[in-house]
């Protein structure tokens, strides 16, 4: 038997009597709303329902838990074809890395509402035995956006499982740069390597602190001779304008007179874009590793360039805002990593002050 709730509702009760018990099948149905149907024991537990539904869905406050029953494979795919396709290619390339890696261990037909802060954590706690806590926190970091996306934007009914665990705690930052012989010896290396763009690549690197993927990317129109300056319009943060040396000016100037046709400065004969390749950079890895273990030079990172140029500037008598703008850096705190390096300098600056006050004497 079917019975309305009374005048101007919009859920119907459907009696339905068993053998051992009588149920309540309640279906509420409002305009611009899909119909809902739940069962209960008794009519008061169904009319109760159906009235904080019918209230929830004209005053727009219903969330259906339906919509969430999507899969965590089809989230991430449409994670990473509306958010990560418009990050820079570096970003594009580690999400889809960190992506591949949440579907296998979280699963990919696991459901979105099945990803509970319980679940979370186990993966955490798993992965940590695996890589190191700077990773596990990019790869929660992705997860926790996520799901910002499918609650903010998409509208899913959704809790952020990443926000009630505890994350692993941040690292230390790894500075590594080279001194002034160690940076002889690369650059020596570099310019015996069979690869004649490694030379040029690398000491753009060490004069500029830019980033391997910015400098491995660019294209001629970026660079302003007559400024002594190159334009970098994507990047990890904002755009920014690059200081040249000279030493580098001069390099730049023959690898442009000797390809006066090329549209990129170094990825020569490797496509029409760099956005068709996997990270610009990956391409002078190979012949940079040689390089380095022939410099005997192990431990160094393509990056670690990045911060030899830094700490180089810093010890020079660069101030930090200056070196924050050149690092494209929008805080100073990043740029503060490098102050340690500055305390022989600080000696040698109060050294200078050593009588300030103090009578002299003969």
């Amino acid at each position: 038997m079917e019975q309305k709730m009374g005048a101007g509702k919009m859920a119907r009760i459907l009696t339905r009597k068993g053998k051992k018990k009588t149920s309540y099948i309640v279906t509420v149905r409002v305009k611009g709303f899909d119909s809902l149907s739940r069962t209960f024991d008794t009519k008061g537990e169904a009319r109760t329902w159906a009235a904080e539904v019918e209230s929830d869905m004209k005053n727009h406050r219903f969330k259906d838990r339906r919509r969430a029953q999507q899969t965590f494979n089809d989230a991430l795919d449409r994670y990473l074809e509306t958010v990560t396709s418009q990050k820079a290619l570096t970003t594009q390339e580690r999400e889809k890395r960190i992506a591949k890696i949440l579907k296998e261990k979280l699963g990919r037909n696991t459901l979105l509402p099945d990803i509970t802060p319980s679940v979370v954590a186990k993966f955490r706690d798993q992965r940590l035995g695996v890589v190191s806590a700077y990773a596990v926190r990019l790869e929660l970091a992705l997860l926790s956006h996520l799901f910002i996306k499918a609650c903010k934007e998409w509208e899913l009914p959704l809790e952020n499982p990443v926000k009630s665990i505890e994350r692993p705690k941040v690292p230390k930052g790894r500075i590594l740069f080279l001194k002034e012989d160690e940076a002889i010896r690369l650059l020596k290396e570099c310019k015996a390597s069979r690869n004649k763009m490694l030379y040029p690549y690398v000491l753009v690197l060490l004069q500029t602190a830019m980033r391997p993927s910015e400098a491995a990317g660019l294209r001629w129109n970026q660079i302003d001779f007559e400024r002594r300056s190159l334009t970098l319009l994507i990047t990890k943060n904002e755009p920014r304008t690059v200081p040249l040396t000279k030493t580098v000016l001069e390099v730049l100037e023959k690898l442009r007179d000797s390809n006066p046709n090329s549209e990129f400065v170094f990825l020569k004969g490797e496509g029409k874009s760099p956005h068709s390749q996997n990270i610009p950079s990956s391409r002078f890895r190979p012949s940079f590793d040689k390089a380095r273990a022939r410099a005997q030079l192990p431990s160094l990172h393509m990056h670690d360039l990045r911060h030899t140029a830094a700490s180089h500037m810093l010890m020079a008598g660069t101030d930090i805002r200056t070196l924050a703008a050149i690092l494209g850096h929008s805080t100073l705190q990043m740029v503060l990593r490098y102050t340690h390096l500055l305390d022989e300098h600080k000696l040698n600056a109060v050294d200078r002050i050593n009588f300030l006050g103090v009578e002299q004497h003969q």
